[in-house]
């Protein structure tokens, strides 16, 4: 028997629902290091400086240094696991009811997790998204994690579920609750593809972006917007609807109409 038969075979015993619990298990186990990495330096901190904490002004300011501590040691713990974990592999991935779960699945549910545990971390929410966005941990994640990225926004990049696979140029706008997901299922198997996004975009509120979009420079998408997968946007183009569809092109030296695709 060759090994590809032999694989199929070892995955065809695996329920796939059952796969997933697995892998969820996983991710449980996974968060409880991280926290214990946390935790750990934390706790030191506090059982190393109560003794000296006469007044609430103390007390406040250790409870403050504690957090922000185990964060800290939260995210490195989850830099580590990133560079170990692999990525799932570009491309199309067929997927059989009679073969399990194969193994680039696995890797993408993997990577969930990761992306999870980054913006859903215990006890200190607002710590992790400004300490992941500023240095000197704000470039190791958009190296390490995605999307990569010079552009900073407010909204975060909490519905980006693979920011491993996103490129986005510089001073790019990105709207609140905007989703963006290189990968997608169908009753062919799964399929992922990167997805850019050029300089100076504007990606509107609640915008979703799938596998293999490309976004030219000074594109505008607008708000609500559904990008089919394998749509390539060009420079200067406005586009809108569900599905998006290129509504007009936008003339830079037109100021009336920048200043209508600016409140868009």
């Amino acid at each position: 028997m060759s090994d590809v038969d032999a694989t199929r075979s070892r995955g065809a015993k695996i329920d796939p629902d059952v796969g997933k619990q697995v892998l969820l298990v996983m991710g449980l186990c996974l968060e409880l290091l991280m926290m214990a990495a946390g935790l750990w330096p934390a706790a030191w901190l506090v059982l190393r400086y109560a003794p000296v904490a006469h007044a609430a002004s103390h007390w406040v300011l250790l409870i403050l240094a504690a957090a922000l501590v185990f964060n800290t040691g939260y995210l490195l713990a989850l830099l580590l696991l990133r560079a170990i974990i692999p990525r799932p592999r570009q491309g199309h991935h067929p997927v059989s009811v009679d073969s399990g779960i194969p193994r680039v699945v696995q890797v993408l549910m993997l990577n969930i997790l990761l992306v999870k545990a980054r913006h859903d971390p215990p006890w200190g929410r607002t710590f992790s998204s400004m300490l992941t966005n500023v240095p000197p941990l704000g470039p190791l994640f958009r190296g390490y994690f995605g999307p990569r990225t010079s552009s900073a926004t407010a909204s975060g990049s909490e519905l980006c579920v693979d920011p491993h696979f996103v490129e986005a140029g510089k001073n790019v706008e990105f709207g609140c609750r905007y989703l963006i997901s290189a990968h997608h299922f169908d009753n062919r198997g799964m399929y992922i593809r990167k997805v850019t996004i050029g300089d100076h975009a504007v990606i509107g509120d609640e915008a979703i972006l799938t596998a293999g979009v490309q976004v030219g420079h000074h594109a505008v998408i607008e708000a609500r917007s559904l990008v089919r997968p394998e749509t390539k946007i060009g420079p200067y183009e406005y586009w809108a609807g569900l599905p998006a569809r290129k509504i007009r092109d936008i003339r830079p030296d037109d100021p009336a109409q920048a200043a209508e695709h600016a409140t868009s």
